[in-house]
């Protein structure tokens, strides 16, 4: 047995749970759910294409809303949900050895379990994009497919990193229950606090730096909160998708405070620095996939079980 059996396991185990039936049943709710909203009564004929819902960002003063970024919220939820457990559970039952007795190493089980775990997601997440597909058709919205194809794949990478998150958080805890609140914890940070977080490090900065007789600039100061900003995989993906429906410089501002928009505007408009380009934000989406289950098969291996 290897990483591909251990996949494969992990899949047909969320389908004898019923957890695959359980989370494409949702999916499909949620955005075939919207799609008919959206397309079958709220928009007329002339309104109908896909960028009105999926490309959907709406500014009001210090907070902003999106419907990528709603999807993101509850996709992230749903896939820390399917992998936080993944690792813990089997310690504390026991079967893990049982798993690693056979011949798997522990790099095999950390593979397969990511793939494993992340198809599950990932095959609900498409059958709910499916559902879309069908009433965008049925409505006869117009499709923009160079857009909206390019998002599927995007939200199923973001799914895999949620994944590849919960994973992690399941190899560096010693029980399930410390899984399940570290878990809790990082998507409260996720979800909630990382954007405070991100606008008050450039200001502790700069505080330090005026004790010494020195002060950050307001331009550097922006640029700081707002790159923090984008290291959150749900703001990464948020910014990504814009991207598919606006031009690169209104969509790196659609998660941004109005000031920061004031100040950002001029510089984007001309030429971005690096870590604000698009490619750069694909790859910081990519590390939140590598990283952190490299980190867990760190622990992993490490582990005594």
């Amino acid at each position: 047995m290897s990483w591909q059996a251990v996949a494969r396991k992990e899949f047909r185990d969320a389908i004898r749970s019923r957890w695959l039936h359980g989370s494409t049943l949702f999916f499909a709710l949620f955005l075939g759910g919207a799609s008919a909203l959206f397309f079958g009564v709220l928009l007329g004929p002339e309104s109908r294409q896909v960028s009105n819902l999926f490309g959907f960002f709406a500014s009001l003063g210090v907070f902003s809303f999106s419907f990528p970024g709603l999807l993101a919220l509850v996709l992230g939820f749903i896939a820390l949900s399917t992998s936080y457990g993944s690792i813990t559970e089997e310690r504390e039952t026991g079967s893990v050895k049982l798993l690693l007795s056979l011949p798997n190493s522990r790099l095999d089980v950390m593979i397969g379990k990511l793939l494993g775990r992340s198809a599950v997601v990932v095959a609900a997440l498409l059958v709910g994009f499916l559902a879309t597909f069908v009433i965008l058709v049925a409505t006869g919205s117009r499709l923009e497919l160079g857009s909206f194809v390019p998002q599927v794949a995007l939200t199923a990478l973001l799914g895999a990193a949620f994944v590849s998150v919960g994973l992690s958080l399941s190899a560096l805890a010693d029980s399930n229950r410390e899984a399940t609140l570290a878990t809790m914890g990082l998507y409260l940070v996720f979800a909630i606090l990382w954007g405070s977080i991100a606008e008050g490090i450039p200001k502790l900065i700069n505080y330090a730096a005026e004790q010494v007789g020195m002060s950050v600039a307001e331009l550097t100061r922006v640029k700081i909160g707002v790159f923090l900003k984008y290291l959150n995989p749900l703001k990464t993906y948020e910014t990504l998708a814009a991207q598919l429906y606006y031009g690169p410089a209104q969509a790196r501002l659609v998660s941004t405070t109005f000031g920061e928009r004031t100040i950002l505007a001029p510089v984007l408009e001309g030429s971005p620095p690096f870590y604000f380009t698009g490619w750069f934000l694909f790859l910081v989406l990519l590390a939140w996939i590598v990283l952190p289950a490299a980190v867990g098969y760190w622990s992993f291996e490490r582990a005594d079980l």
